[in-house]
């Protein structure tokens, strides 16, 4: 199957999906007012990676490494993830269980399994779809593709600015 234009759409589609995730993040953080923990943070950097690989794919050509990148920030991101639901799967009584407010009855951590889970299955049903050859030196990139990747850009830069302001050279607490 030739790489034609709808797969770097869904390929930018899904960039946009972990895009939204890290901008609601950003929400719970500024507009509610609740600074993420350190291993929120580590989830974050997790999105990060999984952008970084399908940012790869919309800028040199679908290539299974890039796969590869956006699958390992996915099973690291999901282990950090899964480490958080683990610490509070057995609240102590009386005390409030999670981390920080739920969000449709789920806590960010949780939702973050079920992201880094999609991310790995989309890869995965991306990379039997594609056809690994570099793209043309004429290919154009659509509208979509370039707002998609400068969004990305900026939220990616913009979480390691808050991350600098929140912990600067030292460990979070």
């Amino acid at each position: 199957m030739a790489n034609d234009q709808r797969l770097y759409d869904i390929n930018s589609a899904c960039m946009l999906v972990v895009v939204s995730v890290l901008l609601g993040a950003f929400y719970f953080q500024f507009g509610l007012h609740e600074d993420p923990c350190p291993l929120c943070l580590l989830q974050r950097m997790g999105m990060i990676g999984v952008i970084l690989g399908l940012a790869m794919n919309t800028q040199f050509g679908f290539h299974r490494l890039h796969f590869a990148a956006v699958n390992l920030a996915a099973l690291v991101g999901a282990m950090f993830s899964i480490r958080q639901v683990l610490l509070h799967i057995c609240p102590v009584a009386g005390e409030p269980s999670g981390y920080g407010d739920a969000f449709f009855g789920m806590h960010l951590y949780s939702w973050g399994v079920l992201v880094f889970a999609a991310s790995i299955l989309g890869s995965s049903i991306l990379l039997t779809l594609v056809n690994e050859k570099p793209p043309e030196s004429t290919r154009k990139q659509s509208m979509f593709e370039q707002i998609v990747f400068h969004l990305a850009a900026l939220v990616c830069f913009a979480n390691v600015v808050s991350t600098f302001a929140l912990c600067s050279f030292g460990p979070c607490h």
